[in-house]
């Protein structure tokens, strides 16, 4: 019996979980898309164990939405068209969920309302496959599917839909849901009333959509908790705290706050963690937080005399005194494996891209632990791509440990003592910023890792509330320990001040741009500003000689690191080769580090 390669996969992802406000939004819909997936694979199981080449180990929490199977040719249209039906199967089923729990809420659905929910749940999903007669040579025959996918992908057979009426708050590209009666932002309003302010703002100010309503609603999303970004900022905050003594002085200020809080708040106050020091949303750690109007938005509970705020306010600050301010920054984490489908069609058998998805599924298993330890949380873990949430000063310990984990366990299928490469985006956000907006920034900051000359680099995009942005890029060979300790120069260590003054940083930003080329230039103004801003006792002389070779070297390697991408513009755009380069010089691209290694030291406080 002739067998066929198929390729089966289905869209849109990206839009599906950037069409999100909240940090649950962002998991629910990533959990969803990995049941759809899993769903898919259900057929294909069922035809044969061994049907499935990729993934390795299908897990209905962490799926990719591409599958790889080998299956008898005459059957490949019925696997695929089987394959198709129980994932849209699987949609109605969760859909269905959300839509009852609405329709028990006081506001009924008439008839408006279903017509809308209906429409928009019913054509959501653009599925897509290939089949492929094997011929005996594996990497030709999945390299023919391959294209033949991308062909069928980009027809995009499907008819646009009219939308009317106020839009969503999560795409502002549908029309919210709504009954005949009322507008949306009235219809959302009453809705609100039923439900916490942890489900559902108040006021109107969330409208939903069908597809926002089931990533909100869905028993998907309501049975599982997930951190808000607020939570993450904060997230190493509280480990302290769970660290220390039950009689510090910290925790008995906490404690204190607490009893304030519950005091303000009453039936207002809502746990989501399980746990008994701080049961919180984080956004309760911040001050700004404290006011009318943020209580009002994020609560429900009005505050007309501002006065009752103050005894909360003030067990906060004596909080602040003893232990700082929390960071009210956190980062979006995009990982993705360097040129994994170059390393797919290098198998030259079906057990040689079997044993590299088994890789991969070995790597998806050590995620969680690696995230754990950087109190992160995970959102999507497909193999060769991570999605995650983290505190802003765990962003580069826990991507560095996310790429070692995979160069140690995913090897070339050509190369065997050769280990794949993975590349990171990371977003630095205000935990205020829109979720979106950092989402489409870490993915900008991947792509950007992506140009980097043999790529297996991080770029960072730092979004700061006072609207510097900053942009910056570095091979993990070059970066090694060099940021995670600069960050602890200059950090500073109880009663001690830190190694180097964070000012080292500012200064040399200041004239950076005069460095374009990682010189002797560039070497003696570093050795100068070293021994001007070290703190003698805890930085000698030697140790300044060695970082400003250290931090010269690394500009060297920043600076050849953007040539290759600058070899493509020229190559795209020939008429440009005689202009001064685009890209920052060696200064200005070192300096960027520095600011941020500045930023993680100070704890994100501007």
């Amino acid at each position: 019996m002739r067998e066929a390669v198929l390729l089966f996969t289905f869209s849109p992802i990206q839009s599906f979980i950037s069409e999100a406000r909240r940090a649950s939004d962002l998991f629910a819909a990533s959990k969803i898309l990995s049941r759809l997936a899993y769903a898919a694979a259900q057929p294909l199981l069922q035809q044969s164990q061994d049907s499935l080449v990729y993934p390795a180990r299908p897990n209905p929490d962490d799926m990719p939405n591409k599958l790889v199977a080998i299956v008898p040719f005459d059957r490949a249209q019925s696997l695929a068209e089987q394959c198709r039906q129980s994932l849209l199967e699987e949609w109605q089923a969760i859909a269905q969920t959300a839509r009852q729990t609405l329709s028990a809420l006081p506001l009924k659905p008439d008839a408006l309302w279903q017509e809308i929910w209906e429409r928009q749940c019913q054509d959501v999903w653009e599925i897509y496959w290939v089949a492929q007669k094997l011929n005996g040579d594996y990497s030709a025959t999945f390299q023919r599917a391959s294209a033949a996918l991308d062909a069928v992908k980009r027809t995009r057979p499907f008819a646009p839909a009219h939308e009317e009426g106020l839009k969503d708050t999560l795409s502002g590209q549908r029309s919210a849901l709504r009954l005949a009666n009322k507008d949306a932002r009235a219809y959302w309003a009453s809705l609100a009333q039923y439900l916490p302010p942890s489900r559902l703002r108040p006021g109107g100010k969330e409208r939903l959509d069908a597809l926002g309503a089931v990533k909100r609603f869905a028993s998907l999303a309501t049975q599982a908790t997930f951190a808000s970004v607020s939570s993450v900022a904060v997230a190493d905050t509280l480990a302290k705290f769970s660290a220390a003594d039950p009689q510090a002085a910290e925790i008995q200020l906490l404690r204190e706050y607490r009893r304030a809080l519950q005091e303000l708040l009453g039936e207002h106050l809502y746990r989501v963690r399980q746990d008994d020091l701080w049961p919180y949303d984080g956004d309760l750690l911040f001050l700004d937080t404290l006011t009318p109007n943020r209580l009002k938005d994020s609560y429900g509970v009005e505050i007309t005399d501002p006065r009752r705020l103050a005894p909360a306010r003030e067990c906060l600050s004596k909080l602040y005194r003893q232990v700082g301010k929390p960071s009210p920054y956190y980062a979006v984490l995009l990982l993705d494996g360097d040129s994994m489908g170059e390393q797919i069609q290098t198998c030259q058998s079906t057990d040689q891209h079997r044993r590299f998805s088994q890789q991969l599924a070995d790597f998806a298993a050590k995620v969680q632990q690696i995230a754990d330890r950087h109190f992160a949380q995970r959102i999507y873990n497909g193999g060769d791509d991570v999605l995650a949430l983290a505190p802003h000063s765990q962003a580069i310990p826990l991507a560095q440990a996310l790429a070692q984990a995979f160069a140690e366990t995913v090897k070339k299928p050509a190369a065997p003592d050769q280990s794949c490469s993975l590349s990171a985006g990371i977003a630095i956000s205000h935990h205020l910023y829109p979720l979106d907006a950092a989402l489409n920034a870490a993915r900008q900051a991947e792509q950007q890792a992506k140009k980097v000359k043999g790529k297996n680099a991080v770029s960072v995009i730092s979004l700061k509330r006072s609207g510097e942005r900053l942009s910056f890029s570095s091979s993990w060979e070059s970066l090694g320990s060099l940021f995670t300790d600069l960050v602890a120069l200059l950090q500073e260590d109880g009663s001690l001040k830190s190694a180097l003054s964070s000012r080292f940083a500012y200064e040399f930003a200041r004239q950076a741009y005069c460095f374009s080329q990682a010189d002797e230039t560039l070497q003696s103004e570093l050795k100068r500003l070293l021994l001007r801003h070290c703190n003698a006792k805890r930085f000698p002389d030697s140790d300044v000689v060695l970082w400003a070779e250290k931090l010269t070297q690394w500009a060297t390697n920043l600076l050849r690191g953007t040539e290759e991408e600058m070899e493509k513009e020229q190559q795209v755009e020939p008429d440009r080769q005689g202009e001064a380069p685009a890209r920052p010089g060696a200064g200005e691209q070192l300096a960027n580090w520095l600011v941020f290694a500045r930023f993680v030291a100070q704890g994100g406080q501007e």
